[in-house]
């Protein structure tokens, strides 16, 4: 699990980067934020569901994949990147697909900053035209209010 921890947070980094320029930032702009992250992996059990329209029909917003490939990495924005970009990014409501005859694991990894990080938007994303969408707040103190990842 270490060495699959460590290439998690190596890619997440990645995406970071990739996130950064798709900003107009430098690629490195995000790293302060994961110095000491408390990321971490959570193992997702789904049983058959004999009524699979029920779980699709509570979802806000619906991630459609398709078909995926078996090694493949599926990315969620979360909330967090919507308020450092300041809405460039949105952040997706997820929810399972389910299936009526057979049960599916999924191992997400949620590749959360440093505990002391303020979430705000970021500066480069507000200006007198586009002003800061969001009140800055403390990570580690939502995390600690925050029943679930």
């Amino acid at each position: 699990m270490p060495r699959l921890w460590s290439r998690d947070g190596k890619t997440s980094l990645q995406v970071f980067e990739l996130i950064a320029l798709s900003l107009g930032l430098p690629t490195d702009r995000f790293y302060n934020f994961f110095k000491d992250h408390n990321s971490n992996f959570r193992l997702n059990h789904y049983p058959p569901c004999p009524t699979p329209k029920i779980g699709s029909e509570v979802e806000r917003w619906r991630v459609g994949l398709g078909q995926t490939h078996p090694d493949a990495y599926i990315v969620n924005v979360g909330d967090i990147i919507q308020v450092w970009s300041n809405d460039k990014y949105k952040s997706v409501e997820h929810r399972a697909m389910v299936n009526p005859e057979r049960e599916r694991f999924s191992i997400p990894f949620f590749f959360n900053p440093t505990h002391y990080t303020m979430i705000k938007p970021i500066e480069e994303m507000t200006n007198e035209q586009n002003p800061a969408k969001y009140k800055a707040y403390n990570w580690g103190k939502f995390k600690g209010l925050a029943k679930d990842v």
